[in-house]
């Protein structure tokens, strides 16, 4: 872990006005580490605004139990003030500016200092004023407790308790992906102790789906495809599916996770068709470095999980690339 937790509480100390943002469709670690430090700064006396490029999916948003969370582009004017008059400028959960997507240009411009909180492989430090980076931490929000106690496990409140669990809980699968270690279960039991409810957290993000997300889950796995001896399997959600059971792309989340819980799988993609791009998310079990592949695609991420974006690409197309690439990809692994 590189921790330079002394040079960011300075920066926090001498500047007032505050900015968080993350990356487009925002996971549970990603909303669970801004609305954390969010509460955490403003116990310090700071002004502090949460700010995304998406809204948050429908199942986390009772984590933003106070309203803070803003959406870019409903208020681009106002959300352009406020980043441009700030001081410092926190990016968590992801370390690529593109991933900030319609913000990215505002957040650059700005003079304020800018901060990266994460635990993705490909930081560019060159492009950050201080950063906290582990790759080995099971979620960013790991990293955020540790870096609230480090001034006083007392700022955490059952507010940030719950944003914290809640990142944990969501990036570790409900702790049982790779990197999830003993620490991660004594964190947890602390911010148990300081007031999160994890029967309560579990139930409000897992067992509330709504029934059109269900339809459009059937629809995806009846899209399902397998190959290289059936050990990768490859799924869409096209703009049609989206349409015929009144989702979009945020309805998606959690249907890379499904593809893995097959068994003899050994890598899934989820292709996702935008209206001007495919959203690929890349999946691995074992010595399957899928990051490596994203790169392919211009993506990256994890060693079992990654991401990336094509522009103006056909679905079928891309799949058939995609299943093309990767028996090349394994093939020349062996």
């Amino acid at each position: 872990m590189d921790k330079n937790f002394a040079d960011i509480h300075k920066l926090i100390v001498e500047n007032r006005k505050i900015v968080l943002t993350t990356h487009l469709l925002p996971d549970g670690d990603a909303i669970g580490s801004e609305l954390a430090l969010y509460y955490y700064l403003t116990q310090k006396g700071k002004e502090a605004y949460v700010i995304n490029h998406n809204e948050s999916p429908e199942h986390l948003v009772f984590l933003d139990e106070d309203g803070i969370i803003r959406r870019y582009r409903d208020d681009k004017e106002e959300n352009d003030r406020i980043i441009s008059e700030a001081d410092l400028i926190f990016v968590v959960d992801t370390n690529e500016y593109a991933r900030l997507r319609s913000m990215e240009d505002a957040i650059r411009a700005s003079k304020a200092k800018k901060v990266c909180i994460d635990h993705h492989l490909g930081l560019d430090t060159n492009g950050f004023d201080a950063y906290i980076t582990d790759t080995d931490a099971p979620a960013t929000s790991e990293i955020l407790y540790d870096f609230i106690c480090s001034d006083s496990p007392d700022y955490i409140d059952r507010k940030t308790a719950d944003n914290l669990y809640a990142g944990i809980m969501t990036d570790t699968g409900s702790f049982r992906y790779p990197r999830t270690t003993e620490k991660t279960f004594l964190i947890c039991a602390d911010l148990i102790k300081r007031g999160t409810d994890p029967v309560l957290v579990y139930d409000r993000i897992y067992n509330n789906i709504p029934q059109d997300k269900v339809k459009l889950l059937a629809r995806f796995i009846d899209s399902l495809s397998f190959h290289y001896k059936r050990t990768l399997v490859v799924g869409t959600v096209t703009i049609k599916d989206f349409r015929d059971f009144h989702s979009d792309v945020k309805d998606v989340e959690g249907f890379s996770s499904f593809l893995m819980t097959m068994k003899h799988i050994k890598a899934g993609f989820l292709i996702v068709e935008l209206p001007d791009s495919c959203k690929i998310s890349f999946r691995s079990k074992g010595e399957i470095k899928i990051n490596e592949f994203a790169k392919k695609y211009g993506g990256g991420g994890h060693k079992n999980a990654a991401g990336a974006t094509v522009e103006h690409t056909d679905v079928l197309e891309l799949k058939d690339r995609l299943v093309r690439d990767f028996e090349t990809f394994i093939s020349g692994k062996k």
